[in-house]
Parts: structure tokens; C-alpha cells; sequence
């Protein structure tokens, strides 16, 4: 089973506003617009940059993305 990872986001009050609008009128959670967001920029750098091989990974420090507090 594959971790899920959970990150706090720091926004002004403005576009917090306007992002949770949007995607209530888009009929989508806060969470499922920001993965479809994140899933668009990986897809657009693996067409621009190539393919992110999977050994890569491995070396990808998480620490600085988790919650102080998890």
C-alpha cells in the first residue's frame, strides 16, 4: 500500500477565497483539485524534460515536505 503524504499549504486569506471557489464551483474538494494540479505539472515536465526514472526517486529527500508536527 502506497504512503500518503500530507503537506500544509500557506495561502493569503484572498486566494484561499478565490481557490476554494473555484473549486466548489468546479464541484471538486480542495484536495482533489491540488493532486489534478500537481499530476498536470509532473505530466507537462516529463513531456518537456523527459520521463522521471523511477531510481530517481530514491534520492528525493522528503523531510523538507512533512509536517513539523506528524
Amino acid at each position: 500500500m502506497k504512503k500518503n503524504n500530507t503537506f500544509t499549504l500557506r495561502l493569503n486569506e484572498d486566494v484561499a477565497k478565490k481557490f476554494a471557489y473555484v473549486c466548489q464551483k468546479e464541484g471538486l474538494s480542495i484536495n482533489n483539485q491540488l493532486v489534478g494540479m500537481i499530476r498536470q505539472k509532473i505530466s507537462y515536465f516529463e513531456r518537456v524534460k523527459g520521463n522521471i526514472p523511477k531510481n530517481a526517486l530514491d534520492d528525493v529527500n522528503m523531510s523538507d515536505f512533512q509536517e513539523e508536527n506528524a
